[in-house]
């Protein structure tokens, strides 16, 4: 089974809905912050709500029980909680007129990190012993220094984020560190070769929403972030990369495979 991008027939719907999403946040900013807003909060809904709807075909098709059933459980119940989110996010911006960071939809975001976690666990156990130490340092490094310099920069005296803030940020933080590293280590299988496209989008979908979390937290902290800020692209991108990265999984295989291993390839 071919692994590079040439190899998804529907490579052209991915590109499209990329450069849609970033066309689509430019034009809203172009038009005024309070068009922005309405949009930025709106263009979530259907992007997340696709990535559910692709993830519950999966838990159906994959049922209950096995290795695979537990990772596509963990990856519904991830995509749950961000469409539920985003949705909190919308109805408290747009329609109760609270503060939204820190909300209610954080509860939802935070609690979605250690089910993604779980998933990249459960779904890595087929190719397990084709991850060596090496593969596993780079990513780890790199982890503690993203880290150790978004901490200093919002824990810092320079900051204007509250007390309940800061922790709250510096738990995104590690969430995103913790996340980064499969997420990296599966960048690195798909060029050698051991892994699918679905694994290449999901991957790269979580190198996206640890920059835009980092770059949340440093707008949240000079005053200068609202819904649809042109950063928040990346979050669209990712959720983006893994709706396609599901599809182009359900497209691929008809059914479940007894070899694991060669379902990830």
């Amino acid at each position: 089974m071919q692994t590079h991008l040439d190899s998804l027939l529907t490579k052209k719907y991915l590109i499209a809905a990329l450069a849609a999403s970033a066309s689509v946040n430019l034009v809203s900013n172009l038009l005024g912050k309070d068009a922005t807003i309405l949009v930025g909060n709106y263009s979530y809904i259907p992007i997340t709500g696709s990535l559910m709807v692709l993830s519950l075909m999966m838990i159906v098709r994959y049922g209950m029980s096995g290795q695979h059933a537990l990772a596509w459980f963990a990856f519904g119940s991830y995509a749950v909680c961000s469409f539920i989110a985003e949705t909190l996010w919308l109805v408290q911006e747009l329609y109760l007129k609270v503060e939204t960071f820190p909300s209610t939809p954080d509860i939802f975001y935070l609690v979605s990190y250690p089910f993604l976690l779980m998933f990249f666990v459960a779904y890595f156990q087929p190719v397990r012993s084709a991850i060596t130490k090496k593969m596993l340092t780079a990513p780890i490094l790199f982890s503690i220094a993203i880290l150790a310099v978004g901490i200093a920069f919002t824990t810092g005296a320079g900051s204007d984020l509250t007390l309940f803030k800061t922790a709250l940020g510096t738990s995104y933080q590690i969430f995103d560190a913790i996340v980064i590293i499969p997420a990296l280590v599966g960048v690195s299988l798909f060029f050698k070769g051991k892994v699918n496209l679905m694994w290449t989008l999901f991957c790269f979908g979580m190198v996206l929403v640890f920059v835009a979390d980092t770059a949340f937290l440093f707008a949240q902290n000079d005053g200068s972030y609202y819904t649809g800020n042109p950063m928040e692209v990346l979050f669209s991108w990712n959720y983006i990369l893994m709706a396609f990265g599901v599809y182009s999984h359900l497209s691929m295989f008809g059914k479940p495979k007894a070899n694991k291993f060669e379902d990830l390839r």
